[in-house]
């Protein structure tokens, strides 16, 4: 089990690399919606435009990403559990 574990986290590791980081943020100016990237990058928060359309792919792939977040959550306390079940071999 451990390794199917360390695997299932190598995996979505690997898949989490090349998706956007940030949410989609909706702002109103003169009357108009555009949308616009925001991340953090170090302690700054960037706010990147992305048009006046809502980006449906970009979404879906943050949306992606949360999900792969949590399941990496998942298996890392799975991970921690079996190592604190595991006995110690010296």
């Amino acid at each position: 089990q451990h390794s199917l574990y360390n695997t299932a986290q190598l995996k979505i590791e690997k898949e989490l690399a090349p998706l956007i980081k940030g949410t989609v943020v909706k702002r109103h100016i003169r009357g108009k919606i555009y949308y616009y990237l925001c991340y953090r990058k170090g302690k700054n928060v960037h706010n990147k435009y992305l048009s006046t359309r809502k980006p449906m792919k970009i979404v879906k792939e943050i949306e992606r990403r949360r999900k792969l977040i949590k399941e990496l959550r998942e298996v890392k306390i799975a991970l921690k559990m079996l190592r604190s079940i595991r006995p110690k071999i010296i």
